[in-house]
């Protein structure tokens, strides 16, 4: 009985390997050249919408509409590198949509999860540093492989070890093991690919970043929790086998990028049109 339902408990597994060979498939081909890094995040935020405000619908498509402008001003400040244009533009035309229809913390908070801190993977992926065996394509690896693992390593350690649920009405499946495990396996990894994609850092950074990440990936994803229980839905939508939706996916990073990004220029002193 204990082996069947071990293998019960790992059966999607397989499928969520194959759903993340194909993710990696198109990150690849997005980091090729900042145009297409632009696209691809632009893309994440129209989709991440559509879920989002599925969950949460508006009280017409009209004001629906009217939103997703906001993702051709990422797509262009991304572009451009422009992070304080981006800024500007993107509270402007917040500020004139809040005046035509009205304030709603579910259009502040979409834009802010799914448009706003989506674009600092685009901005991190174009970061300058003044150190020149750094680039933004090592810092972009560094976050994005530290922000999923996280959840990975959550994942496997709660299924192994898992037996104190830490928020059972928010997330049944969460527990203080697989809590630890995260924080733990995390801020290793964060040393070893430290050492690899950012040279010049040291073990203290490394493992601050690697605990940064954790936690802020685990607020993100206990926060999309929170949403898609007052929603009554299980997952945000079913454009991922074994993982369910887009936000799904990204919930994590939605918390992390963000962060990141600015703390990259606290570190490592950086420089140039992207801030």
């Amino acid at each position: 009985m204990k082996r069947s339902d071990d293998k019960n408990r790992f059966s999607d597994v397989p499928v969520r390997i194959r759903s993340w060979l194909v993710i990696v498939l198109f990150v690849s081909v997005a980091l090729l050249h900042p145009i297409l890094t632009s696209l691809f995040v632009a893309v994440l935020s129209w989709q991440a919408m559509r879920e989002y405000y599925r969950m949460n619908p508006l009280s017409s498509l009209l004001k629906l509409y009217l939103l997703y402008p906001v993702v051709l001003i990422q797509f262009y400040c991304t572009l451009t590198t422009n992070y304080l244009l981006f800024l500007f533009l993107t509270v402007v035309y917040i500020t004139g949509y809040i005046l035509f229809a009205g304030y709603s913390r579910t259009v502040f908070t979409g834009v802010l999860i799914c448009v706003f801190s989506t674009a600092h993977l685009a901005f991190i992926r174009n970061i300058e540093v003044e150190i020149p065996v750094l680039n933004g394509i090592k810092f972009f690896f560094y976050l994005v492989i530290l922000t999923e693992l996280n959840d990975a390593f959550q994942y496997m350690t709660g299924k192994l070890f898992g037996k104190h649920k830490i928020m059972p009405r928010i997330s049944p499946n969460k527990t203080a093991e697989g809590f630890m495990g995260g924080i733990i396996l995390t801020t290793c990894l964060a040393n070893g690919l430290g050492i690899w994609l950012l040279p010049q850092g040291n073990p203290l950074i490394y493992s601050l970043l690697g605990v940064g990440i954790s936690l802020l990936g685990i607020c993100g994803d206990l926060y999309m929790s929170d949403i898609k229980r007052k929603a009554g839905v299980k997952d945000t939508g079913n454009l991922i086998p074994g993982h369910g939706g887009l936000l799904d996916r990204i919930d994590s990073l939605t918390f992390v990028a963000p962060v990141f990004y600015l703390v990259v220029y606290a570190i490592f002193n950086s420089y140039g049109p992207a801030l």
